[in-house]
């Protein structure tokens, strides 16, 4: 599932982060990479998402988010 379809305050399990190289040392610097967990907070608008990872809240504009998919944890 695409991180911008993933339900609110569900635990997913990031699985693919496919972003351009200029964006993707920042984003695993933040923890956003295959094999985090996280939980999507807010739906911002125009398909942007804020998600917790370990307790810190990282934005994620909506190119971005459109470019990694996430599974839900049971």
């Amino acid at each position: 599932m695409i991180l911008h379809e993933c339900p609110l305050r569900t635990p997913l399990r990031l699985t693919r982060v496919d972003l351009p190289e200029k964006n993707m040392l920042r984003m695993q610097e933040l923890g956003v990479r295959p094999g985090t967990e996280a939980v999507v907070t807010q739906h911002a608008g125009f398909g942007g998402v804020v998600i917790n990872i370990a307790g810190s809240r990282v934005a994620v504009d909506h190119r971005s988010a459109r470019n990694i998919e996430a599974e839900v944890l049971s």
